[in-house]
């Protein structure tokens, strides 16, 4: 599978894709409660709720969140959809309580590494 990313892709925190037909895609990155970073995607109607909602990562950079942003805004762009710059987002706090939902669920899961001599014998 080939890859293609955004020529110039913009550093900011989130981005914003429409279509033809009022559909909207806004790309956030936001960082977890370790030093990694996610990539939240949410879609819908332009002036409703977002309808989708999709997480990926952790990635251990923002350097590569944004790579994979970049490489998601590329293939949406070729499905007809085009970056706009100019307005904001709608669905900022939707994102940040989805990854606040998910920092929540990694600190329930996170194990207990620690060594204990005790544990050997």
């Amino acid at each position: 599978m080939y890859l293609r990313y955004l020529e110039t892709s913009p550093q900011s925190e989130a981005l914003l894709l429409r279509n033809e037909r009022c559909w909207r895609v806004e790309l956030f990155i936001l960082r977890n409660n370790d030093e990694s970073f996610s990539l939240v995607a949410l879609s819908g109607e332009e002036r409703a709720q977002a309808e989708r909602v999709k997480i990926q990562g952790p990635y251990q950079t923002r350097a590569q969140a944004l790579a994979a942003r970049s490489a998601v805004a590329a293939q949406l762009q070729d499905s007809g959809f085009t970056i706009d710059e100019g307005e904001s987002t709608l669905w900022r706090l939707q994102a940040q309580r989805k990854i606040r939902e998910l920092r929540a669920q990694r600190e329930r899961n996170t194990p207990d590494c620690r060594f204990d001599p005790d544990d050997v014998y």
